[in-house]
């Protein structure tokens, strides 16, 4: 892997989008933060692009934090890395809940293309087979009505031009990991994954996709259990880390 100490300088750019001079006309754009209006083929407003806390510098693979911000002392993990562009915070976490609850389509693609900017460096010399994502039940698609991972895995699939394959399955309910202390985390979501797709899994270099990371303890666990069903890697990328 690269040494990307000197090419992690990532900023938010403007990702302009087709113009649709009706849906302009009635439906203004707005920032992918807040929700102010802003000017057309932008993406934030002036305030959240001074206050987003993006992740510049040298990175921490391990946790996905900056090398200062760093507290996993180098901790190894099932998974090979993690990358996001943004941590967990104000704006930023108002921002993920607005998208998750209220399924704000245009914010899938800001914060995709955020991602892709933050896995530029990182992940530079790593050709990746196909992309995966952090599987919901039944049950929890169903009341969320949406899977949020495997959503933001299909816009990345689409716009990184990789196969998008549902690989993991999640046999057990279980408590959300943000409602419990870091030290129960682990236990709540061991042996609730399983592989469902090992022609798809075995020798691949995998990109496993979820919105957060909070403990990374369902990262660790999904990524176990592809390299149990022959994964050769597997590279984690979120839209943040807390």
């Amino acid at each position: 892997m690269q040494n990307n100490k000197e090419k992690n300088d990532l900023i938010i750019k403007d990702f302009p989008e087709p113009v649709d001079s009706f849906r302009a006309a009635f439906l203004p754009d707005r920032c992918n933060l807040c929700g102010k209006v802003i000017v057309h083929n932008t993406v934030i407003c002036p305030d959240c692009r001074k206050n987003a806390k993006v992740i510049r510098g040298e990175r921490c693979l391990f946790c996905g934090r900056t090398k200062n911000d760093c507290e996993c002392k180098g901790r190894s993990n099932f998974y090979d890395g993690v990358v996001a562009p943004f941590v967990y915070e104000g704006v930023v976490r108002q921002s993920i809940a607005r998208w998750k609850f209220h399924d704000a389509e245009r914010n899938v693609n800001f914060f995709a293309d955020m991602m892709i900017a933050a896995m530029k460096g990182a992940y530079d010399d790593i050709k990746f087979d196909v992309i995966t994502f952090i599987p919901q039940t039944h049950k929890e698609t169903k009341d969320r009505s949406y899977n949020q991972s495997e959503q933001l895995a299909l816009t990345l699939g689409n716009k990184m031009h990789i196969p998008v394959k549902s690989l993991l399955v999640k046999l057990y309910e279980t408590e959300r990991q943000r409602n419990l202390s870091f030290i129960k985390r682990s236990g709540n979501v061991f042996g609730v994954f399983d592989c469902c797709n090992r022609k798809m899994t075995d020798g691949k270099t995998i990109l496993l996709i979820d919105d957060v990371k909070t403990s990374g303890k369902s990262l660790n666990e999904c990524a176990k259990m592809l390299h149990l069903y022959g994964a050769a890697k597997v590279y984690c990328a979120v839209i943040a880390v807390v």
